[in-house]
């Protein structure tokens, strides 16, 4: 199923580029049409972490990226309920319901038979422990090595030196694993291009700070997670550039929606179906960013790209103690005139919920209106309109007082 699903996104997303020539049609086409060439049993494929691993690395090699949580968001995007019988399945084998809905997706796929091949499969200890263990159980049924990039939550000198060596191996195993040789000006070039499209990013993330808001937070933050996949590639910075002059086109056209309001979101967006935008849109407020939706990090030297690279993943605002996140969220809040800040909490998200109150304290002692909103990314059984639209309606409220 997941197959005809990533073939038909691919077909409607050509279609649509075809007749609405778009930025985000653009991306969509890339997106489904990387993860569907995952099935060419021609290609070597490569498993990874769009939002933790350093895919620039990934790029100077001729492979195929494939993120199974990438993946696992397209069924639910247009038939919710498939999903949860997809899920029920793994449910029905042990796969507890307190399990992020992601992984339970993915293992619902594997359960069908309905996953691309890995000649090699990554993740890294980013922020997500149960990524990490379903990439280790698939491993073990598939007979594949399962590798982890372990950043450690600290940044020294020690630890940019652990992590660069890490990279180094995995280079080397894929060498093995792809046949292929390391080419170290390859490499260089995909920096080059990861260095132009962050450039192009922190444009993006200044235009954001416009009043009223110009583009659609939602997709700031899914590109913010997903659009990682292309980390090191051409298509990283030819898609900036064209939402920047989309942007920009907007913004001298006047065409931008009314704003009464500007929050802020934390962690996550949810993939499926949810009456968030419209409950927004009808207050007239705008969802401004989104913590991982900006620059964090620093151009990656070319004549060391594994020190680089392993900066930009110990440099992730969710990585070392909860001050380095929590200062993040504050220089949002002031850059970007916030009204209120809003915590996308699903429950099985262990490694985000344990720190909202923390968090929630700081920013209610600033005077700034903070919402734990509960929900689920993908699992419709977990998400309420009624629950969603009453928590909104009366965070708005709170703010309309203030």
């Amino acid at each position: 199923m997941l197959k005809e699903i990533l073939h038909k996104t691919k077909i409607v997303s050509e279609q649509t580029l075809d007749q609405r020539p778009s930025a985000w049609a653009m991306y969509n086409k890339q997106l489904a049409g990387t993860l569907f060439s995952a099935f060419d049993e021609t290609t070597k494929v490569v498993w990874t972490t769009s939002y933790g691993f350093p895919n620039e690395l990934l790029a100077g090699f001729d492979v195929v990226l494939f993120d199974f949580e990438v993946a696992s968001a397209m069924l639910p995007r247009t038939q919710p309920d498939a999903a949860v019988a997809i899920m029920s399945q793994a449910e029905a084998k042990g796969y507890s319901v307190d399990l992020c809905s992601y992984h339970r997706m993915t293992m619902g796929h594997f359960l069908q038979n309905d996953l691309p091949k890995a000649d090699l499969m990554l993740t890294s200890s980013l922020f997500c422990d149960s990524h990490t263990k379903v990439n280790q159980i698939l491993a073990h049924y598939y007979g594949k090595e399962a590798i982890m990039l372990d950043v450690p939550n600290e940044l020294s000198a020690e630890s940019v030196t652990y992590v660069s060596e890490q990279l180094r191996n995995i280079a080397r195993k894929l060498e093995e694993v792809t046949g292929q040789r390391f080419n170290s000006d390859r490499l260089r070039a995909c920096i080059r291009y990861s260095n132009q499209a962050r450039s192009l990013y922190k444009r993006l993330a200044e235009l954001q700070k416009e009043k009223p808001y110009p583009w659609n937070g939602m997709r700031a933050i899914q590109l913010s997670l997903s659009g990682g996949l292309f980390s090191g590639t051409h298509f990283q910075a030819e898609l900036y550039e064209k939402i920047i002059a989309e942007i920009e086109d907007r913004i001298a056209s006047g065409r931008v929606r009314p704003e009464k309001h500007r929050i802020l979101w934390l962690v996550w967006s949810p993939a499926q179906p949810t009456m968030i935008p419209d409950v927004l849109k009808g207050h007239q407020t705008s969802l401004v960013m989104g913590e991982l939706a900006r620059v964090y990090w620093d151009e990656i030297d070319e004549s060391h790209p594994y020190e680089g690279m392993a900066l930009k993943c110990l440099k992730n605002p969710y990585v070392g103690p909860i001050a380095q996140r929590l200062s993040g969220i504050l220089e949002l809040v002031e850059d970007y005139h916030v009204d209120g800040v809003v915590h996308f909490s699903p429950l099985a998200c262990r490694f985000a919920n344990a720190s909202f109150r923390i968090i929630q304290d700081v920013l209610v002692k600033r005077n700034i209106p903070f919402l734990v909103l509960e929900g689920d990314m993908l699992d419709k059984r977990n998400y309420s309109d009624q629950r969603t639209r009453e928590s909104l309606d009366s965070f708005i409220e709170m703010i309309d007082k203030k």
